[in-house]
């Protein structure tokens, strides 16, 4: 981020894996940073960040969080809360809904009364899963990625009006250091490590896998934009990496990086409902390319 007139930034989604990241970047820039959390949710993840950020225990409610916003006065908010669920069941509707649509309703309503005007927020791919490349209509794959799709609508509704200017990031596949999700890459070393087998799909579908840094400085380069009026209104753009590769090719690329090995029973356990085989294709992100290589970070991950 370059815009010198961005020192102020709230961020939301703090405590996940890119939100905690992107955090941790903005305080290390000496950049004044609130953080939006719910009552309980732990710091882990911010590590010494924690101390540096004004914490902001968000009640659930659109009053108290447009207090936060209007006391805080950020130049920028940058969006990242979100519930993942791929495979959803009758109970996680609700908080689907609240927490990736309601929230989002909120947050664009909060800096409206602000008047705070950038906003960059996180999307996915999955928002796609099935739509011809290039094509921007919506073709959701999952309940999750329709809920991201209805916030995605609902951001566009408020920059629409002229209240603010707004970019989507459309994530694809992340990884790197200190990554607590569920994730193959964490499978796969787990399994290395072991010694075991692990069992996996057919491994040919095919990913855009975009190291965490990468996409923390697309977060700050889409920031830029907005502060320099280089973007206004509503944009919507990909992280992509340099080319799609199937889930069999990053595992061989793993073991090269690493030199480690692991067994791996390809088609042994089915693919997950609404797949992705080949990802959709959008627009990337103007003036960003990710700069850190399957290899190098593979062998950052792995000595992490």
């Amino acid at each position: 981020m370059t815009a010198a007139n961005l020192k102020r930034a709230l961020v939301t989604g703090s405590t996940g894996f890119i939100g905690s990241r992107l955090t941790q970047c903005l305080v290390a820039e000496g950049r004044e940073v609130a953080v939006v959390a719910r009552p309980d949710s732990p710091l882990d993840q911010l590590g010494d960040a924690a101390g540096q950020v004004e914490l902001l225990r968000h009640d659930g409610t659109t009053s108290q969080l447009s207090g936060f916003v209007e006391a805080f006065s950020p130049e920028i908010v940058f969006h990242l809360a979100a519930n993942f669920i791929g495979v959803h069941t009758s109970e996680d509707v609700a908080p689907l809904v609240a927490d990736n649509v309601a929230f989002t309703a909120q947050v664009c309503q909060a800096m409206v009364a602000a008047e705070t005007r950038c906003l960059v927020a996180a999307g996915t791919v999955w928002q796609h899963a099935n739509s011809p490349p290039g094509d921007p209509v919506p073709t959701p794959n999952s309940l999750y990625a329709a809920t991201k799709q209805a916030a995605e609508d609902i951001i566009a509704y408020y920059a629409q009006t002229g209240a603010l200017s707004s970019i989507a990031l459309k994530i694809y596949d992340s990884y790197g250091p200190g990554d607590p999700r569920p994730k193959f890459l964490t499978a796969l070393d787990s399994a290395a490590a072991a010694g075991n087998t692990l069992n996996a799909t057919s491994g040919k579908q095919q990913m855009h896998l975009v190291h965490v840094d990468d996409i923390v400085a697309a977060f700050r380069h889409a920031g830029a934009m907005l502060a320099s009026n280089e973007a206004n209104g509503h944009h919507s753009y990909t992280l992509p990496s340099g080319k799609p590769v199937t889930l069999k090719s990053i595992v061989s690329t793993w073991q090269k990086a690493t030199g480690r090995s692991v067994d791996v029973a390809w088609g042994t356990r089915p693919d997950r409902p609404g797949e992705i085989l080949v990802p959709w294709e959008g627009v990337r992100l103007p003036g960003w390319e990710p700069k850190i290589s399957l290899e190098t970070g593979f062998k950052a991950f792995s000595d992490a």
